[in-house]
């Protein structure tokens, strides 16, 4: 049914992006997912799935959307842990642009301020 309605709007607008949200391991179905026109994944959670090898098998066919623990780093790390996880996902799925950095859901009211700030901050660096 997707692969219709995905069809029907590249009509109108061949270059549309389509954003796709499912939680969990989805690595099983990423192939089915970009085979029916899937061009953003959302969320990559690393609590589940591995983003490296969610980058290697697909990252030249998605752009990855999250990445940053939300149910991990953000609400239980410091903020020196989140700015390593940070770096550590621009190496490891950002280094070719095909990568929305973000937390991987929204930010519940358990998660520090100071590691919001050190998200935010370690994101604009280069």
């Amino acid at each position: 049914r997707w692969a219709k309605v995905y069809a029907a709007a590249r009509e109108i607008k061949p270059d549309m992006r389509i954003w796709y949200h499912s939680d969990g391991n989805i690595l099983e179905i990423i192939p089915e997912l970009i085979e029916i026109g899937v061009t953003i994944l959302n969320p990559i959670q690393p609590e589940c799935m591995d983003v490296g090898t969610v980058k290697k098998r697909f990252g030249d066919k998605v752009v990855l959307d999250g990445t940053i623990g939300t149910q991990s780093v953000m609400p239980f790390g410091t903020p020196a842990d989140v700015e390593r996880t940070v770096r550590e996902m621009k190496e490891i799925a950002g280094r070719d642009g095909a990568l929305i950095l973000a937390p991987t859901h929204v930010l519940e009211p358990e998660v520090p301020v100071e590691n919001i700030e050190a998200f935010i901050n370690s994101s604009r660096q280069s």
